[in-house]
């Protein structure tokens, strides 16, 4: 993950907004190097409502969405919703209560950067260009009517992840179309809200190039899966 510059804030943002929300963090770490763990440890010696799921490599997005997930549907008591976000301050804590305001435990509510009043800044026009064609893609194939099928600032309601997880496969950062589709065909209702997206402004992004391509080909496995 290597989010040691970043991660320490997005905690102690988090835990402000323990009243009124009851919230559980867990954090899937995939391998850091440069003392993300550390930080988080130490963090979970002031709060006690963190989980740190250790993967000793990177072992793809959507296995680490996945793990996270599952750890969030074994707590006791289950949650109502499971927000998902990135460490990196790409995802603005304060905007979290928005997504979980407006979902249900059978729906799921998307963080949209291509809706009324989203934004993304940092990024140039061909990332731009890459993120609305995969998009533009997405919805064309799939008919679902979601702009920003590639977000990963999301909530989701507990019936509904209770009722896809086992059924998720992506690895990579695909796992976010795949939930999208298989949420919809399964008639779980899927909304979004606008959220300010930043792009990470120190260290390497997660989202690579190749990440969007694999994004666009696994919307063609899936169109043609749906087909069949």
């Amino acid at each position: 993950m290597n989010e040691s510059g970043t991660i320490g804030a997005i905690i102690e943002s988090l835990e402000k907004l323990r009243d009124p929300y009851q919230i559980r963090i867990i954090i899937v770490d995939d391998g850091s190097t440069d003392g993300t763990i550390e930080t988080v440890r130490e963090s979970s010696k002031k709060h006690g409502n963190l989980t740190l799921i250790e993967r000793d490599r990177k072992l793809g997005l959507g296995t680490a969405i996945r793990a996270g997930l599952q750890v969030a549907l074994d707590l006791e008591p289950i949650p109502d919703f499971i927000v998902t976000m990135d460490a990196d301050r790409s995802h603005d804590p304060n905007e979290l209560s928005k997504l979980v305001e407006a979902c249900k435990k059978d729906a799921m509510v998307v963080g949209s950067r291509y809706v009324k009043g989203g934004e993304i800044h940092g990024w140039g026009l061909y990332r731009k260009t890459m993120s609305q064609g995969a998009n533009l893609i997405a919805r064309a194939l799939t008919g679902i009517s979601i702009k920003d099928c590639s977000s990963g600032f999301r909530c989701y309601g507990s019936d509904l992840m209770g009722g896809l997880l086992p059924g998720l496969q992506s690895i990579g950062y695909d796992v976010q179309i795949e939930i999208l589709i298989k949420a919809a065909r399964q008639g779980f209702k899927i909304t979004e809200k606008p959220i300010i997206f930043r792009n990470r402004a120190s260290g390497e992004s997660k989202l690579r190039y190749g990440d969007m391509l694999n994004f666009i080909k696994r919307v063609f496995t899936l169109f043609r899966e749906t087909s069949e």
